[in-house]
């Protein structure tokens, strides 16, 4: 295929997808004029697009198959076929909740995917209900700056899987301070993060555990673009926090204790919502603003308690009186930022503070 006629039919189908379907045919009607090819390679891929769709919303409900103490899961390998259509690449990453491996899905479509697969024994009959609606949410959100989830299903053991979309990126500080950009630059990419944050959340979607490594940036054209990637899985695959025993199965906490909110800290609080992103976005702005948490929690105990009286009660220092105050560090997180000290410290003084 011919890179002219490949930018077309990206451009083309692209414009489609954000249409609603009845005003697709007048769209191509005039994008296609007399290129009859073009229009049938896009509505081609049009009706696969609304294949995938329809199978992701529709397939059939999970079959709970957990036996506790004893772990399903097959052996995964570099080069296994997985669910029948995604080849194993590399795995991408291990945690407590699971296993995320880079996969070559190779039907309905060829592409790259990242495949997470839910580990055995940390789910059982409410957390497979609440995966089961969660789907639906997590396929309505459609924005640049949130990375696709295309489908989700189960292992014959009754295992929940995602299959998103693969970024490729860097976590959003490591790219700036890889690139050295300025605070500029760096607000530029966290304004765009935030706006995928809250188109989420006018879905009523929360993420519940954002942080640096879940949101990634890529280059796209050569213009860096940041990809939540994610978004959504917490609620789908944790227990209830009606009950301790949602704390207590997971062996910690649903989230990363220094970005998240203290409300999303204390087992006994039930009122998570959209503020506990926003809590978690002031954390990831600190970090680029200053390289540095606003509250030191490696120096905090194992302790829950203590962990929460932390969290509530220590006041972080404003992040020009940080870079100011922390003269071992100032000089390179000033660097990392294309400026002196002295620049960097005037920079957040006044509104960035105070955000």
């Amino acid at each position: 295929m011919k890179i002219a006629h490949w930018e077309s039919v990206k451009s083309l189908l692209h414009q489609a997808l954000q249409l609603p379907v009845e005003q697709r045919a007048p769209f191509l009607d005039a994008g296609c004029a007399s290129n009859h090819s073009l229009r049938a390679e896009i509505e081609s891929l049009l009706a696969a697009d609304e294949k995938v769709r329809a199978s992701f919303m529709e397939s059939p409900p999970l079959a709970n198959r957990f036996i506790p103490g004893i772990d399903l899961r097959p052996t995964l390998e570099p080069g296994q076929i997985f669910a029948q259509r995604f080849q194993l690449v590399r795995k991408l990453g291990e945690g407590g909740m699971g296993e995320v491996w880079l996969a070559d899905q190779i039907s309905p479509v060829r592409r790259q995917v990242a495949l997470k697969l839910i580990k055995a024994g940390i789910y059982d009959s409410p957390v497979v209900q609440r995966f089961q609606s969660e789907r639906q949410s997590l396929a309505i959100m459609d924005h640049p700056a949130i990375a696709k989830v295309f489908e989700a299903g189960a292992t014959e053991q009754g295992q929940p899987f995602f299959v998103m979309e693969y970024v490729p990126g860097m976590p959003i500080t490591d790219y700036c301070d890889q690139k050295k950009l300025m605070v500029p630059q760096r607000l530029e990419l966290f304004i765009q993060a935030c706006e995928g944050v809250q188109h989420a959340h006018q879905k009523a979607i929360i993420h519940r555990d954002l942080k640096p490594a879940n949101i990634l940036v890529v280059e796209v054209d050569g213009k860096p673009l940041p990809r939540i990637i994610d978004f959504g899985l917490a609620k789908a695959t944790t227990p209830s926090v009606d009950t301790d025993e949602a704390f207590t199965r997971m062996g910690s906490f649903v989230g990363t204790p220094a970005y998240m909110s203290p409300e999303q800290a204390d087992p006994a609080g039930q009122d998570i919502d959209t503020r506990t992103d926003v809590y978690s976005l002031g954390v990831v702005l600190y970090v680029l603003l200053t390289g540095t948490l606003p509250l030191d929690m490696n120096r905090v105990s194992q302790s829950l308690a203590e962990m929460l009286r932390t969290l509530r009660e220590e006041e972080p220092q404003r992040p020009s009186t940080r870079v100011s105050s922390d003269r071992a560090h100032s000089a390179a997180a000033a660097s990392s930022r294309a400026a002196t000290p002295a620049q960097l410290a005037s920079q957040l003084r006044g509104d960035l503070d105070w955000i």
